[in-house]
């Protein structure tokens, strides 16, 4: 009879054993299946530097040439002159690159964000910016003042930023950019050492359930 006890004793503990084995797999296949669904890459600029974040299926790149772009002890300048300038420090070159597999596509923000340093207003500085199309660049946004979100994005660009262009990316696709600054020039200087400085961050996100 004590044997019979002791058998169904170790039964029903094998039993319980198989079931919590079956719930932690199930809790876990959950969990790979949400994260692949919705995949969120997130890239800020950092000098010279090939940002790579890669999963499942897709492979997003993005690199830059130059450390970004700081106006200090500069004129100011008619949009004209700023839409032509050729110095290496005046401009910010960076390129996104995807390799992606299937029917999916990775929605993506450009953005630039101010340093903290800045000491000249937002009002007093123009940015400009241009995709490489043909082995030519062309305007993508107007020169415009810097234009800080009130709000954040449904991408990740954090508010405070400034949108500079949006897109999508599939199959295997490249962007280049090209980012130019300069002092505005409706701006009243009281001083020559004041600056401004900004970062580019890229975010995006691909919904892999589709």
């Amino acid at each position: 009879m004590a044997n019979q006890n002791y058998n169904d004793e170790m039964i029903k503990k094998d039993s319980n054993n198989k079931i919590f084995i079956i719930i932690v797999c199930l809790f876990i296949f959950i969990i790979m299946v949400i994260g692949v669904s919705m995949a969120t890459f997130t890239y800020t600029k950092e000098n010279k530097s090939i940002n790579t974040i890669s999963t499942g299926n897709v492979y997003l790149n993005y690199t830059e040439d130059t450390n970004g772009i700081n106006i200090t002890n500069a004129y100011p300048m008619s949009d004209e002159v700023g839409k032509t300038l050729t110095n290496e420090e005046q401009f910010f070159d960076f390129t996104v690159e995807a390799k992606i597999s299937g029917d999916v596509v990775a929605n993506y923000e450009v953005s630039a964000e101010k340093e903290a340093s800045s000491t000249l207003n937002n009002d007093e500085v123009k940015l400009y910016l241009e995709k490489k199309v043909n082995n030519s660049y062309q305007e993508v946004m107007a020169p415009k003042n810097f234009t800080p979100l009130k709000e954040s994005t449904d991408l990740g660009t954090m508010a405070g930023a400034m949108l500079l262009d949006t897109g999508t990316l599939s199959k295997s696709s490249t962007v280049s950019y090209r980012l130019r600054m300069w002092v505005a020039d409706t701006t009243v200087l009281d001083n020559l050492e004041k600056s401004f400085g900004v970062r580019v961050s890229i975010k995006a996100k691909v919904d892999l359930s589709e």
